[in-house]
């Protein structure tokens, strides 16, 4: 039983990092083409860490 927790949680976990380095890498790519401030970007990356964090709750379903 608690392999398949520990199989679960190692998808979560990557999912998360995937996901997480895509949206810093697209706001990265908007900030040096000049499409985002600063106040936005800071407001994107947060979002992003609580997207991720919420998807980690995901774990705490039976």
């Amino acid at each position: 039983m608690s392999h398949i927790l520990g199989r679960r949680a190692q998808r979560v976990v990557k999912q998360n990092i995937v996901f997480a380095l895509g949206f810093v890498v697209g706001l990265l790519g908007l900030n040096f083409a000049g499409n985002i401030t600063l106040p936005f970007g800071v407001l994107g990356h947060e979002g992003s860490t609580v997207m991720v964090t919420l998807s980690g709750l995901r774990l705490l379903r039976g």
